[in-house]
């Protein structure tokens, strides 16, 4: 799929994220070329993950697949931010991410 990306930037015209950074790094453009290039980095958490840029892509790129799979990767590498870190703690310690040890998964009964 990021194969397919020929780098020609129509997706820095809608990508909200680098309208607010202004950073390429944060934009689709950018985080296709960490990807061809392997690089792992923190920077694939910075993703709302709503492929609303796939609609305006020539080539109909969506990023949100390859973003959860580098996600993935970083936690095995233990490359993970601080949010991220407390989110898994109050999964296992409340069993949910917010860490309300109110708010108790509910127990599935089966028949």
């Amino acid at each position: 799929m990021i194969e397919n990306c020929n780098l020609c930037g129509i997706c820095l015209a809608k990508d909200s994220l680098y309208k607010i950074t202004q950073r390429e790094t944060v934009s689709a453009r950018g985080k296709i070329l960490l990807l061809k290039q392997g690089v792992m980095d923190k920077i694939f958490y910075a993703d709302h993950l709503s492929g609303e840029l796939k609609s305006i892509c020539p080539n109909k790129i969506d990023l949100t697949e390859e973003i959860i799979k580098m996600r993935e990767k970083l936690v095995e590498n233990g490359i993970e931010t601080a949010a991220n870190k407390m989110m898994i703690e109050n999964l296992q310690k409340f069993g949910n991410p917010f860490g309300d040890p109110k708010q108790k998964p509910k127990e599935i009964f089966w028949c």
